[in-house]
């Protein structure tokens, strides 16, 4: 595995070298944007020679962090249980997905969450929250310090959640065997509205060798902050939630290098209106050899993260 991450930037540049001389291999043929259905199709051939990639599913030895990707439709919730038990749920969706985020939680036991992250305010990221809030006790709730939407308030204030706010570079203190480090939003940036994608809460969560970095909707001008501001070896995990469901605004090359991972996945709906992921996402995935899995396709997706090597479960 370690080898053939070596190699990775070494046949991405290959690839493009084969590709300036002698024209688009197959799986990227040089189509042209008025040609939708072809554009489809490529994506979709993309799409299969991705799962057909995949490696062969692996048992995880001993305890492990899981980290359960909701399939909650377009939109985000990630419900993290650590070796010990504790508790964390990234993000709740939008606003119809509460019944699958109940769901999930009682397959595994959660009567509680020691801590909720709110990557940031958007209704695809905390349009359930509400109820979650209403219907969990909760330790501690992160977000971002624009403020969340007045339901969303209102349950924090009535169910007397402890609420903190992100900033990159600190530890979160949350499970005694995992090292929580939030990456963004990155110190002494002030966004506007329009900007809150560039906002989102960055975590990289490590347990042992093994790590995840969640992305949140962290697009181009996140990463880059991030890159300038800390060095790779803090943004380097096993397993790479995508920024922004996989859109070709996120997940750009310099730092998907940085993170280096050996699997990826996109949260998003079937059929969603905003075509995510993106067949750019997905060529990167393929031209880099990483697994790569999908909430629209897959379901709800564990990483088991055991300390020392990564398997995966699909629902």
């Amino acid at each position: 595995m370690r080898m053939r991450k070596l190699l990775r930037p070494l046949a991405f540049f290959l690839a493009l070298l084969l590709v300036s001389a002698f024209g688009c291999s197959p799986l990227h043929s040089c189509l042209h944007v008025d040609a939708p259905e072809a554009l489809d199709a490529e994506k979709q051939a993309l799409l299969e020679a991705l799962v057909s990639a995949r490696p062969e599913p692996s048992k995880r030895s001993g305890p492990s962090l899981d980290v359960i990707v909701i399939d909650v439709g377009q939109g985000d919730s990630i419900l993290l249980i650590s070796p010990e038990g504790k508790t964390m749920l990234v993000d709740a969706g939008p606003k119809d997905a509460f019944d699958r985020i109940r769901t999930v939680l009682d397959a595994h036991g959660v009567t509680s969450l020691d801590m909720i992250v709110a990557t940031h305010p958007h209704a695809d990221h905390i349009g359930s929250m509400t109820d979650v809030l209403n219907a969990y006790p909760v330790g501690t709730y992160v977000t971002i310090p624009q403020d969340p939407p007045g339901t969303v308030g209102a349950a924090l204030s009535e169910n007397g959640c402890t609420v903190s706010f992100a900033e990159g570079g600190t530890t979160i203190p949350w499970a005694e065997s995992c090292t929580v480090t939030v990456l963004n939003p990155v110190p002494g940036y002030d966004a506007e509205p329009e900007e809150l994608n560039d906002c989102s809460v960055v975590l990289h969560v490590r347990y042992g060798e093994t790590a995840v970095l969640l992305a949140g909707d962290a697009e181009a001008l996140a990463e880059k902050r991030m890159l300038d501001t800390f060095p790779r070896s803090m943004l380097r995990a096993n397993v790479l939630k995508l920024g922004h469901h996989g859109s070709s605004s996120s997940t750009g090359f310099s730092f998907f290098l940085a993170v280096d991972p050996d699997f990826a996945i996109a949260s998003c709906g079937v059929h969603n209106d905003y075509g995510h992921p993106h067949k750019e996402t997905l060529s990167l995935l393929y031209d880099t050899h990483t697994a790569f899995y999908s909430t629209d396709t897959d379901g709800t997706v564990t990483f088991h993260l055991d300390g020392e090597t990564v398997s995966v479960d699909l629902s």
